[in-house]
């Protein structure tokens, strides 16, 4: 454990000091209907050598999060606000050097990544890759090709230091289907209280057109295990930025929680989560503080990963 906050206190500029905290993953039963998704093997202790770090981030505040809409997989962009979380939330992370960041392919993830990395000390420059990790996508668009093949190179010959963006839809943010749009007083006016409330607080229920939270976790732990996870065995530092329903849905995955347990994560936006890898095992490390543009950590900012688990209201609006 000791050896694990040294390493820390390097990569991540925090420590006891800011009220850090290091603990790890626990073992918690999983249910049928998740195990189809493999599962990560459980620490249970802080390995003494870290070979990669993985650092979960949602995006910063959307213009509909602000109007309090449901947002869903509509492409809504940051407001003032949103960009200066997505500063602070890349100045808790300056310390990390990044080999690799996945995004999901909607705009307001792809700016918060954009935005934290230029504080990173590291001076990589990001460049977006077109086509996902895969290369796939509008693979006839001859522009999109050459924008692909452009950025291929980049990232072989610049002569600056550069780090790859891929954005997967995998990693969208679960669909509202007919709510998006809405704010919860009109939902319930169109659809009925107890039938919105099902929506938002079920794990398996779809609103129409839409997806449920189940729905979601499918594709994006999916998404994780079988391209994520092998980035991390080969020693890489991954950052990701996603939204609210995947990032609840990814730290479900790595801690084991239960279907409650998820539905009670209150995922804060640019807010850092990081773990590190052993090329077998996840530990949770902590929540790195954002900090202002001095360098000073933000107050009322939760201690660890456990303090965002709220074991009363489940009403967070995503």
């Amino acid at each position: 454990m000791a050896a694990c906050q040294v390493h820390l206190a390097v990569k991540a500029n925090i420590g006891s000091s800011h009220g850090g905290s290091i603990h790890t993953i626990r073992a918690v039963a999983v249910p049928p209907d998740k195990q189809r998704v493999a599962m990560p093997a459980v620490s249970t202790s802080i390995p003494s050598s870290v070979q990669s770090q993985l650092v979960l981030m949602r995006h910063g505040e959307s213009m509909w999060n602000d109007l309090k809409l449901f947002t869903g997989d509509v492409d809504i962009p940051l407001t003032e606000k949103g960009v200066n979380e997505a500063l602070a939330g890349g100045r808790a992370v300056s310390e990390i050097d990044f080999d690799i960041v996945f995004t999901s392919r909607l705009v307001r993830a792809k700016q918060t990544a954009l935005i934290a990395m230029t504080q990173n000390k590291f001076k990589r420059v990001p460049v977006l890759v077109r086509g996902g990790f895969y290369g796939k996508g509008k693979t006839g668009d001859a522009n999109r090709i050459r924008l692909r093949d452009a950025a291929a190179k980049a990232l072989e010959t610049a002569s600056c230091r550069m780090v790859p963006i891929y954005a997967d839809p995998a990693l969208n943010e679960r669909c509202y289907g007919d709510l998006q749009g809405l704010n919860k007083t009109a939902a319930i006016a169109e659809f009925g209280e107890e039938t919105v409330t099902k929506w938002r607080r079920s794990y398996d229920t779809r609103p129409p057109n839409g997806e449920s939270l189940q729905d979601t976790y499918a594709r994006s732990v999916g998404f994780f295990t079988a391209t994520i996870e092998p980035r991390l065995k080969e020693g890489r530092n991954v950052f990701l930025v996603a939204h609210g329903n995947v990032l609840r849905c990814l730290i479900s995955h790595l801690g084991g929680y239960s279907d409650l347990e998820m539905l009670r994560l209150q995922i804060m936006t640019a807010m850092p989560y990081a773990y590190t890898y052993n090329g077998n095992d996840f530990a949770e490390c902590c929540i790195l503080p954002p900090r202002d543009d001095e360098n000073h950590v933000l107050d009322n900012m939760p201690l660890g990963i456990s303090s965002v688990l709220k074991k009363g209201e489940l009403d967070s609006l995503i």
